[in-house]
């Protein structure tokens, strides 16, 4: 990335969940699937269904630089909140070197 030395990572990227990507029948087999050993367990399952995924992006092109599995809602939010405070309080250069974006 070649953004000012001292950026604040938050000013570059910005971080959100997405769904995660699958072809559509693999989706909706997962939750067929999820579904079935939830009623059969009473409750189990909710580890097939599809989940949701971390999204880093360049807040002036939209590129994404990071593309990880988050898990399911609870997990995905707590990952997505340190994620914010990474952005908040660490520079451009300390977020990429903590994520491994890069190759060292």
């Amino acid at each position: 990335m070649n953004d000012a030395p001292g950026t604040r990572a938050e000013d570059v990227l910005e971080a959100r969940l997405d769904r995660a990507k699958m072809p559509t029948a693999l989706r909706w087999g997962r939750n067929a699937l999820a579904f079935a050993v939830s009623t059969v367990s009473g409750g189990a399952g909710d580890d097939l269904l599809p989940g949701l995924e971390l999204v880093v992006s360049r807040r002036d092109t939209g590129a994404e630089v990071l593309r990880v599995r988050a898990g399911q809602f609870e997990e995905a939010g707590h990952l997505l909140e340190h994620t914010w405070r990474d952005l908040a309080t660490m520079t451009v250069e300390e977020f990429v070197r903590s994520w491994r974006l890069i190759d060292e």
